[in-house]
């Protein structure tokens, strides 16, 4: 009985090596780093700043801006660990780096201003004053989307909405809509920005109260350099933002024909 016993567990043990083995090297995020030197031109940094014009803090909305960093001293993909006081300073707040993945900041909407993030650091033969690198800095709109909905609705849903052509790099930025109600929602494509009137699907069979929700998404800076042996350390290896701003309009959707469809919006 004994051996029968040991010959089971022998052979479940050998069945549930490779499954354990699998688990341990499977998922994971990119190994973090602790690298000889976190000057600009070695480091990478990726950005998503996230408009939510609705948001109950702010008075006109708020934006978290999200940064990742990682070094171009290692070629596999890494994330830095920080351990000489660096920090961010973006727009107001301060973010102190260490052994994060993403380090996130909530500010308030910058309308007709800039949105800035500046790098702070210390070089290894002057440890005590600090150095200062600005990692992006680009315009924001001149004002919120405040998407409308025309009325009445009979087919194809139009909105209006204010465009951002001051936003740095604004010809790349697009729009999408989708219309919601409670027995169902319109998605609409996504498209360049354009004029000021934003066209989606079909919205007819919408009924009851509901919203619009638009989304404007922008890549405002984007770039790679290929550093030279002798780079002052002044720009950052690359930078990539991606910009979105969100508003919402609520509607009260009716029925093509309804006696009442002209004037709910």
């Amino acid at each position: 009985m004994r051996s029968t016993r040991i010959r089971y567990s022998i052979v479940l043990f050998l069945w549930l090596v490779p499954i354990v083995l699998n688990a341990c090297s499977s998922g994971g995020s990119d190994p973090p780093v602790t690298p000889d030197t976190t000057i600009p031109s070695t480091l990478q940094v990726t950005v998503t700043i996230a408009e939510d014009q609705e948001a109950s803090d702010g008075l006109n909305g708020k934006s978290v801006i999200t940064l990742g960093f990682s070094t171009n001293e290692i070629a596999e993909t890494n994330t830095v660990i920080f351990t000489h006081g660096e920090n961010v300073h973006c727009n107001g707040s301060i973010m102190t780096l260490g052994n994060f993945i993403n380090y996130w900041s909530r500010v308030a909407i910058p309308y007709g201003f800039l949105y800035t993030c500046v790098y702070h650091y210390f070089l290894h033969n002057d440890p005590h004053s600090p150095q200062i690198a600005t990692i992006f800095s680009f315009h924001a709109a001149q004002h919120p989307l405040s998407p409308v909905l025309h009325r009445p609705v009979s087919g194809n849903f139009q909105v209006q909405y204010t465009p951002g052509p001051t936003i740095t790099h604004s010809s790349n930025c697009t729009v999408q809509v989708t219309a919601n109600a409670p027995n169902q929602s319109a998605s609409g494509d996504t498209v360049p920005q354009s004029g000021s009137t934003y066209t989606g699907s079909d919205a007819s069979g919408l009924n009851g109260l509901g919203n619009i929700v638009m989304t404007r998404s922008c890549i405002p800076i984007s770039y790679n350099h290929d550093n030279d042996a002798d780079d002052t350390g002044l720009t950052f290896a690359a930078v990539n933002v991606t910009y979105t701003s969100t508003a919402s309009y609520e509607v009260s959707w009716v029925p093509p024909g309804s006696p009442t469809q002209g004037t709910n919006s």
